[in-house]
C-alpha cells in the first residue's frame, strides 16, 4: 500500500509515493502554490492525477495552525490563500480517496517517533528549520496536541524582546525566512526575486527594515540557503553577524523547550540542518549559557539530528495517514 504524500513548503511543495516501511518513490518537488486556493487544489490535482493508479490515499503536511480532525487551516504559515478553509472539502472532489493533513512540525515529529531518531523516547520533540520554525512534541509516545491543536508552534517563541514586530519571533531569527530578509537588507538583494518572494514582501511592509545602502540599486540575487552559507564560508562581513544571530536565536529555541517540557532527546532536521557546522556551533553557543548560568546536566538538551532530514514531513504524514485510516494493522 502506498500513499501520495505531499509536504507544502514555504517555497515548494515536495511530494513522493511512501509505503509502510517509510521508503519513498518518485520523490520531487515543485513550486509552492501560495497565492490562491484554485491554484493549491490544481496543484494536488494534478500529482494525483499522475499517480492515482498507484495510491491509496493522500497523506499532506501543512505550515501553520490547524486541525488535524476537521482539516482547516486556522492561521499562521505560508498558505494565507487558504486561511480558514477546509481543506479536506477542497480537495474531495478533485481527489476521490482518503486524505489525511497535519501541521508540519507535527509530521517531522511523527516521523522520527516512527522509524527516526526518537525511537523508543516516550517524550520528544522535534525542531524543523524550513522557510519557519516547525516544531512536535512527542509525549508518552504520542504526538502532543495541547489546546486547540497548539502546541509546537514555536515560530512564535519571542527569541529578542525588545522588538515589537515579526523581528521579536523565532522564525525570523532562527529560519530561512527570516535568515533571507536579514542577508537581503544587508546586501541590498532584491526581495521580489527570491524564493517566497510574495511572502518576504508582505513581512517587509509589517518591519520595514532598512536596506544597508538604500542609495544603490538592488541586486537581483538570490539568497538561498546555499548562498548563504557560501558567502558564510568566505568570510562575508555581512554573513557573519546574521549566522551568529541565528545560532544565538536558535540555542535559546532549543534551550527554552527543554527547560519548559524536559524531552529525553530534541531532534533537529529540516533544509538547513544539512548544514553541519550549524550542530557544532549551536553545541558551542548551548555550552556557553550553560556555564554562564552553572546549569546542572540533567538540564542540559541531548541535541541530535533528525534521521529523515528534509524528508521527515513526507514520512510524518505516511505515519499519520496509517494512525487515522489503518491504526489497528500498523
Amino acid at each position: 500500500m502506498k500513499c501520495l504524500a505531499l509536504d507544502f513548503g514555504g517555497s515548494s511543495v515536495k511530494y513522493a509515493l511512501v509505503n509502510r516501511q517509510a521508503q519513498l518513490e518518485h520523490s520531487d518537488k515543485i513550486p509552492a502554490p501560495l497565492d490562491s486556493v484554485d491554484a493549491f487544489v490544481e496543484t494536488v490535482g494534478l500529482l494525483y492525477d499522475r499517480f492515482r493508479e498507484e495510491i491509496e490515499g493522500i497523506a499532506i503536511s501543512m505550515p501553520g495552525h490547524l486541525s488535524s480532525t476537521e482539516g482547516i487551516l486556522f492561521d499562521s504559515g505560508a498558505y494565507k490563500a487558504l486561511y480558514g478553509f477546509n481543506i479536506y472539502e477542497l480537495l474531495r472532489k478533485r481527489c476521490p480517496v482518503p486524505i489525511t493533513m497535519e501541521n508540519d512540525g507535527k509530521c517531522a515529529a511523527l516521523a522520527e517517533a516512527w522509524k527516526g531518531a526518537l525511537v523508543g523516547c516516550r517524550d520528544g520533540a522535534v525542531i524543523v528549520l524550513g522557510s519557519g520554525i516547525a516544531g512536535g512534541i512527542i509525549k508518552d509516545g504520542k504526538i502532543h496536541n495541547g489546546r486547540d491543536f497548539s502546541a509546537g508552534e514555536l515560530s512564535y517563541l519571542i527569541t529578542d524582546p525588545t522588538q515589537k514586530t515579526p523581528l521579536c519571533c523565532a522564525y525570523m531569527s532562527a529560519a530561512m525566512h527570516g535568515l533571507c530578509y536579514r542577508v537581503c537588507k544587508a546586501k541590498n538583494l532584491d526581495l521580489s526575486v527570491q524564493d517566497s518572494a510574495s511572502t518576504l514582501v508582505w513581512l517587509d511592509e509589517l518591519i520595514q527594515m532598512p536596506y544597508a545602502d538604500p542609495q544603490r540599486d538592488l541586486k537581483k540575487v538570490k539568497s538561498d540557503g546555499i548562498q548563504i552559507f557560501k558567502w558564510l564560508s568566505e568570510g562575508d562581513p555581512d554573513i557573519a553577524p546574521i549566522y551568529q544571530n541565528f545560532i544565538r536565536s536558535l540555542a535559546v529555541v532549543v534551550h527554552n523547550v527543554q527547560i519548559c517540557y524536559a524531552p529525553e532527546k530534541i531532534a533537529i532536521g529540516g533544509g538547513l540542518s544539512l548544514e553541519e557546522r550549524i550542530f557544532k556551533d549551536l553545541g558551542q553557543e548551548l555550552c556557553s549559557y550553560y556555564n554562564a548560568m552553572e546549569v546542572g546536566k540533567e538540564l542540559h538538551a541531548d541535541v541530535v539530528k533528525c534521521r529523515y532530514l528534509s524528508e521527515c514531513n513526507l514520512i510524518g504524514a505516511m505515519y499519520n495517514y496509517l494512525l487515522h485510516c489503518h491504526n489497528n494493522d500498523i
